[in-house]
């Protein structure tokens, strides 16, 4: 048995995995519909992942997908995208949080204003970076 596509053999063997300690859980603890949807779920997307990658048909297929450049660019994009607005969602909400707190006279929404304004800050020095070393690089 050969593997034609280790990424996607590894994904499936941690959902299966996944699936597996829920259900132990499940079983201990109690077991109710939305722990089966879980489980189920798991183990289908664990089990189909690991058929692809054994399969050398599939893998090429999954491969091709992958490297393709429009899958590439839409990747690129929705991911610049989701940075941008968690920036502005961070901004907005550690400002409201610090006013909020400072207004009520609660502390613990100032600090998790200024939990946000740290997480805002990382992300700004991470965008600085990457910003220098693709500059330095393209």
């Amino acid at each position: 048995m050969k593997i034609y596509h280790k990424k996607n053999f590894t994904f499936g063997l941690f959902a299966l995995l996944l699936g597996a300690l829920n259900l132990a859980r499940s079983a201990l603890q109690g077991f109710d519909r939305n722990d089966g949807v879980l489980v189920g779920l798991l183990l289908l997307l664990g089990g189909a992942s690991v058929v692809r990658s054994l399969s050398p048909r599939w893998s090429r297929e999954d491969k091709v997908e992958e490297r393709d450049e429009r899958n590439q660019l839409v990747k690129l994009k929705s991911r610049s995208q989701a940075y941008y607005i968690s920036q502005i969602v961070f901004l907005a909400a550690e400002t409201v949080l610090i006013s909020w707190g400072k207004i009520s006279g609660q502390e613990t929404l100032i600090y998790m204003g200024l939990g946000l304004m740290a997480a805002f800050f990382i992300s700004l020095i991470a965008d600085f970076f990457t910003w220098v070393y693709y500059d330095e690089h393209i």
